[in-house]
């Protein structure tokens, strides 16, 4: 009688596993060179083509980026489109940092963690409803004769209405509202992933509260506030609606009045319908978000 020998069965070699890591990445890359990347290099190359009898022609010229950076301080003087633009993102961002970490904080250390994630549910709520609806529905808001103002004038606590609405702080109202869930889950994953014996370590080598938020806390954080950074400085440059709903396309600044830049681009198209030029335009801003993108990534890698 012959006993059966039982044969060894094929293991999980890391081969394998390294093998389906990358099948499962193949639709995500497809995705995202067809919908991202394919029409990221196609604006690009739109660039350098010119217009005849007011049609686009392929080719290969600069002379789009020649016009532009003869305009950069004159006539349509784009570099301070550019400036407002950067300034205006990094007021909005570090006004959604001061607002978005303390409550992430208070999220993470003050909210039962059975109720975390009701909590932050609520907290990222607006992302259910439309941007542009939710914008609308800021004018009604801050509008001259709107719900703020009647409220304040009621109270007495103001004798006019405050001119919010089609300012530079309107603009910032509409980003704010956008960017405020994402970098409070963002900053929310960050805190909860934190150690917190670090923090009761330094408190038992004698740091107080202050000393234990700025040297222990904030370094470990350091990273969700990097990311938030970069997201906040990248989407508040691209940003349109926000700064023609609320901004009225352009608000008093240190600067002067001057409009956004992506307002800029916006404007030139619907005046001139000139394809290549206002792709040139649009490849600029993209170079300012990638640098604030590669930078914010080199910052966030640096080692404490």
């Amino acid at each position: 009688m012959q006993i059966p020998v039982a044969r060894p069965q094929a293991s999980w070699t890391p081969d394998r596993a390294s093998r389906l890591k990358y099948l499962c990445l193949v639709p995500v890359v497809l995705y995202d060179s067809i919908f991202f990347l394919l029409p990221l290099v196609f604006l690009i190359w739109i660039g350098f083509w010119s217009v005849e009898n007011y049609q686009a022609v392929p080719g290969f010229s600069i002379a789009n980026y020649s016009d532009i950076f003869s305009q950069f301080f004159s006539r349509s003087r784009y570099a301070y489109a550019i400036a407002q633009s950067v300034w205006v993102s990094a007021t909005t961002t570090l006004l959604g940092l001061l607002l978005c970490y303390p409550f992430a904080l208070g999220l993470v250390f003050l909210v039962p963690a059975r109720l975390q994630r009701f909590a932050l549910v609520l907290a990222i709520a607006p992302f259910w409803t439309s941007y542009i609806l939710r914008l609308y529905a800021w004018q009604t808001v801050i509008n001259t004769n709107g719900l703020l103002n009647t409220v304040l004038l009621r109270l007495g606590w103001i004798d006019a209405p405050l001119q919010i609405i089609f300012t530079q702080m309107g603009t910032r109202i509409g980003l704010l509202h956008y960017l405020a869930p994402i970098m409070i889950l963002i900053l929310y994953l960050v805190l909860r992933n934190i150690d917190q014996t670090l923090l009761k370590a330094s408190e038992n080598l004698g740091a107080n509260l202050w000393q234990s938020f700025w040297r222990v806390l904030v370094p470990l954080s350091r990273p969700g506030l990097v990311y938030c950074v970069v997201f906040g400085s990248i989407i508040s440059l691209g940003d349109v609606l926000s700064g023609i709903v609320l901004g009225g396309g352009t608000g008093k600044s240190l600067l002067g009045s001057f409009p956004l830049f992506s307002t800029v681009i916006l404007n030139e198209y619907a005046a001139s319908t000139n394809l290549p030029r206002t792709s040139a335009l649009a490849t600029l801003l993209i170079g300012l978000m990638v640098i604030i993108l590669v930078l914010g990534l080199q910052f966030a890698a640096i080692d404490d």
